[in-house]
């Protein structure tokens, strides 16, 4: 069976999904990740290819880890992973 390139509605769909998951998170729409990975996510909506990038959430002390497929029934991946200076501060609060 060939493989099948995600059409541009699904990329949309996936992409829209993650912009909305952010903002459920409370990250707003102006907060330099969020323009980030919707640069990431228009170009990957226009070409189709995939690509894996982290993006700083420099705010919320998180970087983004996002797989985008190009096959269909290839699952998107967003994890946000805090970042060192985050863990650090937990560990000094801690003590």
């Amino acid at each position: 069976m060939p493989s099948v390139p995600k059409d541009k509605g699904e990329r949309v769909r996936d992409a829209v999904e993650i912009l909305q998951q952010l903002k459920e998170v409370g990250i707003p729409p102006t907060d330099f990740g969020y323009l980030a990975t919707k640069q990431v996510l228009d170009a990957w909506i226009a070409d189709g290819e995939s690509r894996t990038e982290k993006i700083p959430f420099p705010r919320a002390l998180r970087i983004a880890h996002m797989t985008l497929p190009r096959l269909a029934g290839r699952k998107v991946t967003f994890v946000l992973k805090v970042t060192d200076e985050l863990r650090e501060a937990l560990k000094e609060r801690e003590s």
